[in-house]
């Protein structure tokens, strides 16, 4: 006779960690019309210029917002682990690439833009300050236990599901086969935007989510602290959406033809 071997029920961090995957998977990036139509491979010039232009700002805060959650954590591993992303985002060191930002600048530099058209913009929406102000605050700025930035700003970025046009194809590929990009400009895609199976958008941010997982169950552990934490990234997430939705509202024109590669860029 065969015992049935019966589970353990799962602990109170382990359902505070799955609620949290269910509100950003329950909104992931592909539920929005801007993410939808640039994984159709329609997207025109203008938009994906600006996609570049408002989203590079943002990206630009992540080291400094991890870095701010780092040294307030005391477990070194776990701290090395950040360290260890950091490291990874800021230089490439780990994948032998270069410093993921400068190859989202690549990816609007092969869009026609300038380099300084990146960094300094003429106009920044507000929804764009909106967003990196709560990024910095529940990071960086000490008013808020940083298990709320880890929650709302790590695990919110690093655990996207996978980023998977209609058609089941990679942001990666799509800007490959569709956009028809050289490698050069599409390797920020390939660092953050990879994959179309399992749990994240790539193999590297699947690590980086699991450190923010393991760090919410050590350091969050109060029903306070895990309902500030579900607060604070219920507030990214509009935040996010309502970032997504103005780039595609301001910048979208249904009359402009999608965007195809021409080899006489800069890329």
């Amino acid at each position: 006779m065969t015992t049935a071997v019966i589970a353990p029920p799962p602990t109170r961090a382990g359902e505070f960690i799955a609620e949290l995957d269910t509100m950003i998977a329950s909104r992931k990036k592909m539920t929005n019309p801007l993410y939808q139509l640039i994984l159709s491979g329609a997207a025109p010039k203008r938009l994906l210029q600006n996609f570049v232009i408002h989203r590079y700002p943002i990206k630009n805060h992540w080291s400094r917002n991890i870095l701010g959650i780092a040294s307030r954590i005391e477990d070194y591993e776990l701290r090395k682990e950040l360290v260890d992303n950091i490291y990874e985002e800021e230089t490439g060191g780990i994948t032998e690439s270069r410093r993921h930002l400068e190859t989202f600048a690549d990816f609007g530099i092969s869009l026609g833009l300038t380099r300084e058209e990146i960094v300094n913009p003429k106009e920044r929406l507000r929804e764009t300050y909106a967003l990196i102000s709560h990024n910095v605050r529940a990071c960086n700025s000490g008013e808020v236990h940083f298990t709320e930035g880890v929650a709302s700003v790590l695990l919110l970025m690093e655990g996207q599901p996978p980023i998977i046009s209609q058609s089941g194809s990679s942001m990666e590929a799509v800007m490959r086969d569709a956009y028809l990009l050289p490698p050069n400009a599409y390797e920020y895609f390939t660092h953050h935007a990879s994959c179309v199976d399992g749990s994240a958008v790539s193999d590297l941010e699947d690590d980086h989510a699991e450190t923010a997982r393991k760090i919410l169950t050590e350091y969050c552990t109060t029903e306070q602290m895990r309902s500030n934490a579900k607060r604070a990234l219920q507030t990214a997430i509009d935040l996010r959406h309502r970032h997504f939705d103005a780039i595609h509202r301001r910048f979208y024109d249904a009359s402009e033809p999608p965007f195809r590669w021409s080899g006489k860029g800069n890329a």
